[in-house]
């Protein structure tokens, strides 16, 4: 059960971005997005928003029976709406080079999912917008000041390094199948402290530190691979075990450069089981719009 834990919270979305460490995810989501409307400029993150939290008391052994909470808060429905504020930051010639969005997701545990993404750095005006939409096999991404879509595998647009954009906290949420997801739901409900008897073989690389964040304290698991070199750290309430940020270190693939970089997605809002209709998983390309071969997003040129 515990492979299935660390699988699903702390290490799916690690594995699936040190694989070609380019953030394979999935999203998760806020409230329905009609697929002809083009979507509105998201509020710019302020610098302090982007800062690293400053780490407190040293790493200790994890607590598993808030971490039980954490999931049960997590996967209690089969939907969910996130808003997230995502920074990525990758050194440059000795500064700090970094990429700025919102995304606004919706996902549904059977795998689809749309997401509205909004680039926009600190105090300006949003310098791109596009609308992600998959119905679990295939991708359209959208551009609507160009009035341009394409279509892709859900396979190849998980290999892109933009795939990260719907939100880190998504992978989680759509990597697990629903039939886990009420596996592993059950388990709680029956013994909501049963992670705590868990064998500390299973544990030995999570470990859990309070730190203040933006004034709030908050309680983190880390989960680190010596082996690959990456870090996954998970922020949480403690006391409602809600998940507030997370963040991800580690280093691009070669041919994207292979420097270090630092991916931290900010959850500002998130909402079980939003009331939606199921065509919005579909993409229905609005009126004078052209399908073109491929519609990427370039993050460097951002």
């Amino acid at each position: 059960m515990f492979k299935l834990l660390l699988g699903t919270l702390l290490a799916t979305a690690p594995l699936g971005l040190a694989s070609a460490t380019q953030a394979q995810l999935p999203p998760a989501s806020p409230s329905p997005i009609p697929s002809q409307s083009q979507p509105q400029p998201a509020a710019s993150p302020t610098p302090s928003q982007s800062q690293p939290p400053s780490l407190q008391p040293a790493a200790t052994a994890p607590d598993l029976t808030l971490l039980g909470k954490v999931l049960g808060a997590f996967l209690k429905t089969n939907r969910v709406s996130t808003e997230s504020q995502i920074v990525m930051t990758v050194p440059d010639k000795g500064a700090d080079f970094k990429i700025y969005a919102r995304s606004k997701t919706i996902a549904q545990s059977s795998g689809e999912f749309r997401s509205e993404v909004t680039f926009a750095r600190p105090g300006q005006p949003p310098t791109a917008t596009y609308t992600i939409v998959s119905d679990r096999r295939r991708v359209w991404i959208y551009r609507p000041d160009r009035r341009q879509y394409s279509q892709t595998t859900i396979a190849k647009f998980q290999a892109q390094p933009y795939s990260y954009l719907v939100g880190i906290s998504s992978i989680f949420f759509l990597t697990l199948t629903e039939p886990a997801r009420r596996e592993l739901n059950t388990a709680l409900a029956s013994s909501p402290n049963f992670l705590a008897g868990l064998p500390e073989r299973d544990i030995k690389d999570l470990q859990g530190s309070r730190q203040q964040v933006e004034g709030q304290d908050l309680y983190v698991y880390s989960y680190t691979n010596k082996l690959e070199n990456w870090t996954f750290n998970s922020f949480v309430q403690p006391q409602t075990g809600i998940l507030k940020q997370v963040e991800f270190t580690g280093a691009l693939d070669p041919k994207d450069g292979g420097s270090n970089f630092t991916l931290t997605e900010k959850i500002i809002d998130r909402r079980p089981q939003p009331t939606v209709n199921s065509s919005i998983f579909k993409f229905l390309p609005p009126k004078g719009t052209k399908k073109v071969q491929s519609l990427s997003i370039d993050l460097t040129g951002l």
